[in-house]
This record gives C-alpha cells, sequence and structure tokens, in this order.
C-alpha cells in the first residue's frame, strides 16, 4: 500500500487503547489521525500518509473521497478502496452512498460485544451494497451503542485484520475470493466464522445525491410529534408509536391484525419496525432465529 488517507475529528483517549491499537499510551491527547500516522510510519516509512482532522460528514464525504490522496494534483483521483472504522449507522450509510456515486469500492465492519462481521461492498460498481444488507436503519434504540452494550477489546483488531486482507486482496486483483455477495460473521465467544449470501436488489433505488443522514436513520420516531392524530396515522408504526400519537379516542381500528409472510417482508422493506414477542420453544428457535424477534423462553 503506498498511500493511505485517515479520516478522524477526535484525540486519542486511555480508554481507547484496550480496542484501537494502532493509538498507544505516547500519543494519548494528541489526534487520532497523527497518531495513526506515527504509527504507521514508523513500522513503513515509505508509506505517504494524509490526514484529515476533520468529521466525516455529508459535506466534506464527497471531497474527500472523490478528489483523493493527491487533490492539489491536476490529475488527481479517487482512493481505490474505503475501509470503514466507523461505529454508527449515520456514517456507514454515508459511506456506502458516496462509494455508489463515486463507483470506490469499500470494506464494511461492525462489532458488538463479542461478534462482528465483514463484507466487502460495490466493487466494481454493480456489486451488493449496504443498503441490500439493510435498506433502512432500524429504529433508535433497537441496536446498544458499543457504550450500552460493550465490545471485547481484541475484537476490533480481529476485524480490522480482515478488512485489511480484503484490501491487500482487492490491490493485487485478486477478486475471486473477496466478500462481495455474502457477509462474513465471526462469533469470538464459539470462535467460528459462517457467511450469508447478499444478493443486489433488483428494486434498489439509484443513489444520486447525499442526504440527512442523521435524520434518516432517526426513524418514524422523529416524525411522530408532527403527525395527526388519526387512527390511519397509527399504521405501519410500532406499538409505542402509536400511543404517543392517539388516545383511546381516536383509534376506532380493531385491536388484533394478521399479516401474511409475504406482506409482512414487504412492509419490513418499506421501513415497518414492529415489536414481535418469539413464543416458540428453544428447539424451534435454535432452527430459525427470526431477527426482528425478542425470544423469551422459559
Amino acid at each position: 500500500v503506498g498511500k493511505i488517507g485517515i479520516v478522524d475529528a477526535d484525540t486519542v483517549d486511555a480508554s481507547n487503547l484496550q480496542r484501537q491499537i494502532i493509538h498507544g499510551t505516547s500519543t494519548i491527547d494528541v489526534s487520532k489521525c497523527e497518531s495513526a500516522k506515527r504509527r504507521i510510519e514508523d513500522i513503513n516509512p515509505l508509506v505517504q500518509v494524509r490526514t484529515y482532522e476533520e468529521e466525516f460528514t455529508a459535506a466534506s464525504a464527497m471531497r474527500i473521497v472523490g478528489n483523493g490522496f493527491d487533490d492539489d494534483d491536476d490529475d488527481n483521483h479517487p482512493y481505490d478502496v474505503v475501509v470503514d472504522g466507523s461505529d454508527n449507522f449515520p456514517t456507514k450509510y454515508l459511506i456506502n452512498d458516496v462509494c455508489d456515486i463515486i463507483g470506490v469500492p469499500w470494506v464494511y465492519s461492525a462489532i458488538l460485544a463479542f461478534e462482528g462481521q465483514v463484507a466487502f461492498f460495490n466493487l466494481d460498481g454493480t456489486g451488493p451494497n449496504y443498503r441490500d444488507m439493510l435498506p433502512t436503519p432500524p429504529p433508535p434504540g433497537d441496536v446498544p451503542s458499543c457504550a450500552e452494550g460493550g465490545v471485547l477489546g481484541v475484537l476490533p483488531g480481529t476485524m480490522g485484520c480482515l478488512q485489511a486482507t480484503e484490501v491487500i486482496k482487492y490491490i493485487l486483483g485478486r477478486k475471486e475470493g473477496l466478500l462481495s455477495g455474502r457477509v462474513l460473521t465471526f462469533d469470538a465467544m464459539s470462535m467460528k466464522f459462517n457467511d450469508v449470501g447478499l444478493s443486489r436488489q433488483p428494486d434498489r433505488e439509484v443513489i444520486t445525491e447525499l442526504i440527512d443522514y442523521q435524520g434518516f436513520c432517526a426513524g418514524h420516531k422523529a416524525k411522530a410529534a408532527d403527525a395527526p392524530t388519526t387512527a390511519s396515522a397509527t399504521q405501519g408504526r410500532t406499538m409505542d408509536e402509536a400511543e404517543d400519537a392517539t388516545d383511546d379516542t381516536t383509534v376506532t381500528g380493531p385491536e388484533f391484525h394478521s399479516v401474511q409472510p409475504k406482506e409482512c417482508l414487504e412492509k419490513l422493506s418499506d421501513g415497518w419496525s414492529p415489536w414481535v414477542l418469539d413464543v416458540r420453544l428453544q428447539t424451534e428457535n435454535d432452527i430459525v432465529q427470526l431477527p426482528f424477534t425478542e425470544n423469551d423462553i422459559v
């Protein structure tokens, strides 16, 4: 790797060191960009490192990725590949959309507790991307943050090494083994790897511009206060959202609704986020675990 760009507006804190292994005690209170640059140059001084000590936002992302390392030159071109080191949904959707618009592949990773995921998105501009895997973000609060759920200290390094492996394979032109069209999952507790197939959705909307990603990931809850308080306004919402927007005098629909599998899939694809209690037996849950349910087995 000849040239690397690093984007981070934060500074190194002692609490980072058990999982962000590129930093050390000697660079506490130093910007993370500068700390990472020093470490990379210490390992290999032939690598050129450019730092962006700023937030990666919709206002800066196109410039950073699109202009590339040598944005001062007349023949500048985008970065060859982007590596995701983010820890939140808005940034991941932003990375996805920027890379899709510019035509740059990116290596995704996500971690929580003892588990991690890695995938290679937007290969050759035609491969599946993040929106094929997660068309709409989960409702706020459904997925705990690392601060809330915790993360095994070595897990970010493990997933980062897998991401680096994908980048090196791509640079070498060994595309046949890349994690495009599949998501690799890792369970550190059982020390097992699995992968799940992923296809490009034929009806996926073409991305032509960047949006407000904080608002996009805020979901329906951010709009509930402005919604009309009628029975029809509660359709497609979760129970708590409906309760926020209505009272007993306005809800006139039936108390129970059934939904068929096909209709359920369509509603989930459109952003529906029901709360579902799974009351099946443990053996049934082991066969098929539904990702949008809460299993309460006794």
